[in-house]
Order: structure tokens, then C-alpha cells, then sequence
């Protein structure tokens, strides 16, 4: 399910936005489970629940070999949900499926985004009445990635969960956004451009 350009509004200053580029270069196959397995299944909010709560716990934290399938694979794995290598192979360059797809309407805390080609670009211009004001852009990029989506924020915009974004980088919070928009608060504007591909997928059961 490929998407078209989109992006989102603008947003307060609480989800923290590191600049930088990351492109996976290589992919492991599935590590093992760990200590946070369940012994098994559930229902699709528990796994949803739980996988959250396994990203969450793993911040600032180098889960396993430090890329951004092996941080999937892990959350799903320990969850009690089928990873990509129950949906088919897993080769360092394959978009990876993580389960069912879902509409962006229908995105929710617990779900995987699987990105290729991603870009968004923000520029935000500030008009005041006296006469100054200010333009300011910047950009992300992720060419090939996974992420755990831990909230839904709105008109695009998503805040996930994700690792080795920038290369090397621990598990942290960003915010994406997946939704064209331009939106205007008092003196300020800010518009949002996305380019590339992108799935979303709801984790099921073993």
C-alpha cells in the first residue's frame, strides 16, 4: 500500500525532533525473544499494550544489534505478535510486512510503519506586525526503516518509537508525519511536504 506525498500541522515543543538521516544498510534476521516474552498470545489492544510498553522501557537503550528491524522484531516478538519473518523473507533491503495493513485514519498506539524513500520537510514563517519576522526549515529523511508508533497526534502527524535513527542512535521518541498540510497560529505558518512510501501494519497474535 504506497502513499502519496503528505505531511501535517504544527505541533507544541513536548516530542523531541533530533535532526539527521539514517539509512539501514543491512538487516539481521529475527534475534531471540528475550525475557519480556509472554507465554502467549492475546488479544490485538493487549499486544498493542504491551508492545508500547516494550518500546517505551527500551529508550535510550541499544536494543540487540542496533538496527531498526532488530528493535521491531524484538517489541513484536516479546509481545506475543507475528514479526516480519512470519509474513516472508526477511532480506536486508524487502519492505517488510508486520501484519494486517491499516489506513492512516485508522493508525493507533502499537502499530509498525514501514517506510521507504521517507522525507518530510517543515518551514515555518514568522510574520509579525511590526514588520520582522523569520523563516526557518529543516528536514528528516528515512530511505529504508521500521517504526513503532506509540501515539496518533493528528492531521498526519505521529510520534513513534524508533532505533538507529540517526545511524548508531539508541531507541528514542520523534515525531513523523505522513499528511501534506499548512496551517496558520497567530503570526506563525507552517507547512509540511512528505515524500516517499509508506505501510502501516497491525501486530497479530502467534
Amino acid at each position: 500500500m504506497g502513499h502519496t506525498p503528505g505531511s501535517a500541522n504544527e505541533f507544541g515543543g513536548a516530542i523531541e525532533i533530533d535532526d539527521g538521516t539514517n539509512a539501514r544498510t543491512e538487516t539481521p534476521t529475527p534475534g531471540p525473544v528475550g525475557l519480556d516474552a509472554p507465554s502467549g498470545g492475546g488479544t490485538s489492544a493487549g499486544i498493542a499494550d504491551r508492545i508500547v510498553g516494550f518500546a517505551k522501557r527500551q529508550r535510550g537503550n541499544r536494543v540487540g544489534n542496533g538496527e531498526c528491524f532488530t528493535f521491531a522484531d524484538r517489541a513484536l516478538s516479546a509481545s506475543g505478535a507475528r514479526s516480519a519473518g512470519d509474513f516472508g523473507s526477511v532480506t536486508p533491503d524487502a519492505d517488510y510486512v508486520w501484519g494486517s495493513t491499516v489506513a492512516l485514519n485508522e493508525l493507533q498506539p502499537g502499530d509498525v510503519i514501514q517506510l521507504r524513500d521517507y522525507r518530510f520537510d517543515r518551514e515555518v514563517v514568522v510574520n509579525n506586525p511590526d514588520g520582522s519576522g523569520s523563516n526557518d526549515s529543516d528536514f528528516q529523511e528515512r530511505p529504508h526503516h521500521t517504526v513503532i508508533v506509540e501515539s496518533v497526534d493528528g492531521n498526519g502527524a505521529v510520534t513513534v518509537l524508533e532505533q538507529n535513527a540517526p545511524k548508531g542512535t539508541a531507541v528514542r521518541r520523534s515525531q513523523l508525519f505522513f499528511k501534506d498540510s499548512d496551517t496558520t497560529s497567530g503570526h506563525r505558518r507552517t507547512k509540511i511536504t512528505v515524500q516517499g512510501t509508506f505501510w502501516f501494519y497491525r501486530p497479530q497474535a502467534k
